[in-house]
């Protein structure tokens, strides 16, 4: 779960850090280099090596061409927060 900032907004940092873990991993399981991912994502080495390093938050381009290039699906999912989820409960069936 993302961590929430003392403004409420999720953490960019913590988002950051996963997306570039779920790379990393899935590359190395590959056997790939850094360079081998760009050339295949279609971007530089150093691209992929900020990525890796959660400096900043990729683009949806960015993502879509990575999970294309690792064979991997690109999923983004939209889930109520706990507090609706337990009214979601109470209501339902």
């Amino acid at each position: 779960m993302l961590r929430k900032q003392e403004s409420g907004e999720l953490d960019e940092r913590d988002l950051a850090y996963r997306i570039a873990q779920a790379v990393f991993d899935r590359r190395t399981e590959l056997g790939w280099s850094q360079s081998q991912l760009a050339e295949a994502a279609g971007m530089r080495q150093p691209h992929v090596s900020r990525l890796e390093a959660a400096r900043s938050l990729p683009s949806l381009d960015v993502l879509r061409r990575v999970a294309e290039a690792l064979g991997t699906d690109l999923t983004v999912a939209l889930v109520p927060r706990e507090a609706d989820r337990k009214v979601v409960e109470e209501v339902a069936p």
